[in-house]
């Protein structure tokens, strides 16, 4: 029954993810999920869940093409080098790291922009990623707190 549940959680997760970014275009929800399940060190899902989130995002051209990889990775690897000095389960640690991540998102949408003669606007991907730090560690409390119900659900049957 867990595992139903749990399928059921990501399968919500995935359309609100998907409703969301429909909403504000240029967000990356999908990180979110990406950071519970890096703090959930859950990496059965992760197998096919980070492919899935790459596709979907991908897909939906918010991302210069291969961005969202590379981004997913830079996350992971700070998420690491993070989990090291902070409790990766608290609000400042989710804040300082979609602070630092301001940085490789800027980086990244430079440098794959001419890859595919896209026009590059600094202060445009300034924005889109100032506000990406903004809403990250909104959304990774919102679906952090819905997960945590359904995981004491489970605790508690």
């Amino acid at each position: 029954m867990s595992r139903i549940r749990d399928m059921g959680w990501w399968a919500a997760f995935i359309v609100t993810a998907v409703v969301l970014q429909a909403m504000f275009p240029g967000v990356d929800v999908f990180m979110a999920g990406l950071l519970i399940l890096l703090q959930e060190r859950d990496y059965k899902n992760m197998l096919w869940l980070a492919p899935l989130f790459i596709f979907l995002q991908e897909g939906m051209g918010t991302r210069v093409f291969g961005g969202s990889v590379l981004l997913y990775m830079t996350t992971a690897v700070f998420f690491r080098m993070g989990r090291w000095l902070f409790e990766v389960e608290s609000f400042l640690f989710v804040v300082l790291l979609s602070v630092v991540l301001i940085a490789p998102c800027y980086a990244l949408d430079w440098l794959m922009a001419p890859l595919q003669n896209l026009a590059f606007s600094a202060n445009d991907t300034l924005d889109k990623c100032l506000f990406q730090a903004i809403f990250l560690p909104f959304a990774w409390r919102v679906f952090s707190l819905t997960r945590r119900w359904t995981k004491s659900d489970e605790a508690a049957a």
